[in-house]
């Protein structure tokens, strides 16, 4: 194998088994002399202009980098694709979404190309892919989900601090003019964690979302999310807090307790606030999709009974 091929297949096990024709001159390898293997079968044309290695195993991850691949410079995984590689709530690998400065008449269905003027800045590799910020990505995700669907890769994003409500008030601004259909969905979600001026807290788990979205939508008085209590031993904080009736309600999950000294831990914060004259409720997964009404009713019902 000559230098020139071996330096080609390289590269193509660095990029999950893909290359270029723009590359080849980088690794002293001829257009011509790819395409003869191609003919051979040793190459697959996956898209224009670039080639799969045989025995190069298909994958999501490859066609996402492949399309990537095809625009060069200034293209990146955006939209649904985008968020499963940020790793968000609500976004699993499937579709194959790029936005690109390239003209993508020629690319097959399985791509979803989204020509842009520009492009947008920030964009960073994220598992050898470029793929666009989060703050970009929130606001293109409402251009193909529904606002419920945003409202969780938004939260995690919050969450996890890769985005602030100052800088996508602030990208909100900047693509005011635009008609952008997910500009109109992530206003709509930010307003409402601005709302009353006060500090948003982003639900830590689809489990409290739920709970959150429960209570708050209810007739239920208005309690704090993540409060931070001192326990006489440590600080704590609850799921969701009725301060003034004293009362925490908790959410777990089947994966909350990894080890039995957690699942003790708990036990001994819920004894330690009880000697403060504080209750505490816990709610599973089960309770909260399947039995809502009871969930809101045990409330109540503990509201009522620590009414001085």
């Amino acid at each position: 194998m000559g230098s020139g091929r071996q330096a080609c297949v390289r590269l193509a096990i660095s990029q999950s088994g893909l290359v270029t024709l723009g590359q080849l001159p980088g690794v002293g390898w001829s257009r011509d002399a790819l395409c003869k293997q191609a003919a051979l079968g040793e190459w697959d044309l996956l898209l224009p202009g670039v080639y799969r290695m045989r025995g190069a195993p298909p994958s999501w991850h490859q066609s996402l980098r492949a399309a990537c691949l095809w625009g060069g410079e200034g293209t990146a995984a955006s939209h649904t694709s985008a968020g499963a590689l940020h790793g968000f709530s609500g976004c699993s690998p499937g579709e194959v979404h790029i936005v690109t400065t390239k003209n993508p008449a020629r690319l097959p269905v399985w791509v979803k190309a989204h020509r842009v003027p520009s492009a947008p800045p920030g964009i960073f590799p994220v598992l050898g892919i470029p793929v666009i910020p989060a703050w970009r990505l929130l606001i293109d995700l409402g251009s193909v989900l529904g606002k419920e669907q945003v409202e969780r890769p938004l939260d995690d994003a919050l969450r996890r601090g890769l985005v602030s409500l100052p800088q996508l008030q602030w990208a909100l601004d900047a693509h005011g003019r635009s008609r952008h259909r997910g500009t109109g969905v992530l206003r709509s979600l930010i307003e409402a964690r601005g709302a009353a001026g006060k500090r948003y807290v982003p639900p830590e788990s689809e489990l409290e979302a739920h709970l959150y979205k429960l209570v708050e939508s209810s007739d239920l008085p208005e309690a704090e999310r993540q409060f931070a209590i001192w326990d006489g031993t440590k600080d704590r904080r609850l799921d969701l807090a009725f301060v003034r009736q004293r009362l925490a309600v908790e959410v777990d999950g089947y994966w909350s307790h990894s080890d039995r000294a957690a699942w003790q831990d708990d036990r001994n914060r819920d004894n330690a606030l009880m000697g403060r004259g504080w209750r505490t409720l816990r709610f599973t997964w089960d309770d909260l999709v399947g039995r809502p009404d009871g969930v809101l009713a045990a409330i109540r019902d503990s509201l009522f009974q620590n009414e001085p």
